[in-house]
């Protein structure tokens, strides 16, 4: 049992202990945020897109990929440069690709984890959180 002053003084730490397990965590968060946009899941768990335009639609069957939603994914660089970054009241997954900011123009709801995957990685979070204050 952790005593009242030690517990206040981890209290204080809470911030920056929350940022540590965030990162260290960053890998899940990461492919959660990938698994539900290759799914063609925004962040309210609806679908993104039904489909793409013609003329785009045309140019992903050539290159083999689906076409009947939109799964933001082609050549996969976006994906592959995902990281967590700190943003205010929280985190957020962004990409180093520039065209990061014309997909977020014109699919708002496709960053952001889903309830569930927020509810299971509050969860595994929590448990770390509760060791960390009375541990």
């Amino acid at each position: 049992m952790v005593e009242f002053k030690e517990f206040t003084r981890r209290l204080g730490k809470l911030p920056a202990f929350i940022n540590k397990i965030v990162k260290r965590n960053e890998t899940l968060i990461v492919e959660m945020q990938k698994a539900q946009q290759h799914e063609g899941v925004n962040k309210e768990g609806g679908q993104m897109q039904s489909g793409y335009s013609t003329g785009y639609a045309k140019r992903r069957r050539k290159s083999g990929l689906q076409t009947s939603y939109v799964d933001l994914h082609f050549t996969g660089k976006m994906h592959k440069g995902l990281k967590v970054q700190p943003v205010k009241g929280g985190v957020d997954v962004r990409s180093k690709e520039p065209y990061e900011y014309y997909v977020r123009g014109n699919f708002p709801k496709s960053f952001g984890l889903t309830e569930p995957n927020a509810e299971l990685l509050a969860d595994k979070l929590a448990v770390e959180i509760e060791k960390f204050l009375v541990g």
